[in-house]
């Protein structure tokens, strides 16, 4: 049995309406559109979205298959349907647990209270709103599965809501933050990072079937992200930035062979989209070494997730370590993390934003693949006690995200000049603003 928002699992085929004449046929869409909604949650939770049929909904839903396609195109449509239901309902509770609405030109749609009241401070209403969130994540852990996690296996067309939505708690954060003095005039990226960090922090209980911890870790967050102020002076962009390298060392071996063409291969037609066969033929293997090697596409896919963030991970440490003290190395750790991004598009793309459509696996392999940088942030908690635990986790979640956006729109070659602020916003909470300002504006290459 799974929980969703339209009932139990197996209750959803009794929720069939009696039948009778006079009853409006709008009514009785609205009844199966709904079952099918919680039947997509259902389906989705035990099988994922890619082993869901529609014969799986109908059995679920007690909808027919015919009637099924008098109601959706295909099983795509019914899950955006879906998406689109999650995301309306949980904006409207966050909003209420916010207090009273104005007017929000954001595209999506988060309102904001309009003055102090009898339910707290501005930063107190856009917590509990923000809280909200968690709450219904561990309320709904199944439709936050659909929604956080399974929606990047379907296409871009399911994280168009998404990002709506995402816009919109920006929205809302920096209308909270531009009311106080001391953090108006926060950059976009610090938004989008804090923001984003709430969210990979979801992804991971998520994952790990601890949502019930999020209330409490969201409520660490917050109080992290009010912490923070803009950069007491502009944040320069690196003087040098590494390019994309045409001319790589041939590979080690027939596996390193594949790996490589595997990235070249999703690079071009994205994850979803790429065959085995495709691989081959940029690999010019044969299926025999391929398959000597792996056990298939998602084998080959982990595997390249592995390869890449041990790469990325060994990019990161020497020059951590080459710094003279913590916060310098924080700062030369992402230059040359991004520096080495940029000089593979490639991977960067595969370890930044196909990893999501691979699937719950291939995340879980990179979050454990890359948890030595999560250990360098970790390092600065001795700097500032009062830090909650949780912030290296949900610092490094808040930077993938900048990383996200940024290879995804401008590509790997934009990457470098994200080192700034990462290192700002790292640093921020255990140095102060003006040292971590004046480190992120280095390249971390100080030497007493």
């Amino acid at each position: 049995m799974v929980v969703t928002p339209w009932g139990d699992s197996d209750s959803l085929r009794g929720r069939r309406l009696p039948p009778g004449p006079g009853r409006p046929r709008e009514e009785v869409f609205a009844n199966q559109r709904e079952r099918l909604f919680g039947a997509m949650v259902a389906s989705v939770a035990v099988r994922g979205y890619r082993a869901t049929t529609v014969a799986d909904l109908a059995e679920i839903s007690g909808v027919s298959s015919r009637t099924f396609y008098d109601l959706f195109d295909d099983k795509e449509a019914c899950f955006l349907a879906t998406l689109e239901a999650i995301i309306e309902a949980a904006i409207a509770f966050a909003a209420q647990r916010a207090g009273e609405p104005v007017e929000d030109p954001s595209p999506g749609g988060v309102t904001l209270p309009t003055e102090n009241g009898p339910d707290g401070s501005w930063e107190q209403q856009a917590g509990r709103g923000l809280r909200a969130f968690a709450e219904m994540v561990v309320a709904q852990p199944a439709a936050a599965r659909l929604a956080l996690l399974e929606a990047y296996t379907v296409g871009a067309e399911a994280l168009l809501p998404l990002e709506r939505a995402m816009a919109g708690f920006e929205w809302l954060t920096r209308q909270v933050l531009e009311r106080s003095p001391e953090r108006a005039g926060m950059p976009d990226e610090m938004v989008m990072a804090l923001m984003g960090s709430q969210q990979e922090i979801a992804r991971n209980r998520l994952r790990e079937g601890r949502e019930a911890e999020l209330p409490g870790l969201t409520d660490e967050l917050w109080g992290l992200l009010l912490s923070y102020r803009p950069p007491p002076e502009p944040l320069r962009p690196p003087r040098r930035s590494a390019r994309a390298r045409p001319g790589l060392p041939e590979p080690h071996d027939h596996a390193e062979r594949a790996l490589r063409a595997l990235a070249e291969v999703v690079a071009d037609e994205g994850y979803a989209a790429t065959t085995v066969d495709a691989v081959l033929k940029r690999a010019q293997m044969s299926a025999t070494t391929f398959y000597a090697n792996f056990a298939g596409k998602e084998d080959a896919m982990l595997a390249a997730i592995d390869s890449a963030c041990a790469q990325i991970v060994a990019a990161a440490l020497p020059a951590f370590r080459r710094a003279a003290d913590w916060p310098h190395g924080i700062r030369a750790a992402f230059g040359a993390l991004f520096n080495f991004l940029a000089s593979r598009p490639a991977q960067a793309n595969l370890a930044i934003v196909e990893v999501y459509a691979a699937g719950l696996e291939t995340m879980e392999r990179r979050f454990d693949a890359l948890r030595p940088l999560q250990e360098l942030i970790a390092r600065g908690l001795p700097l500032a006690p009062g830090t909650p635990p949780v912030a290296p986790e949900g610092i490094l979640g808040g930077i993938f995200t900048l990383a996200y956006r940024r290879q995804r729109d401008q590509g790997a070659a934009a990457l470098p000049a994200l080192a700034p602020i990462c290192a700002y916003i790292t640093l921020s909470p255990f140095v102060g603003v003006d040292e971590a300002c004046r480190i992120a504006n280095g390249d971390g290459r100080e030497r007493g």
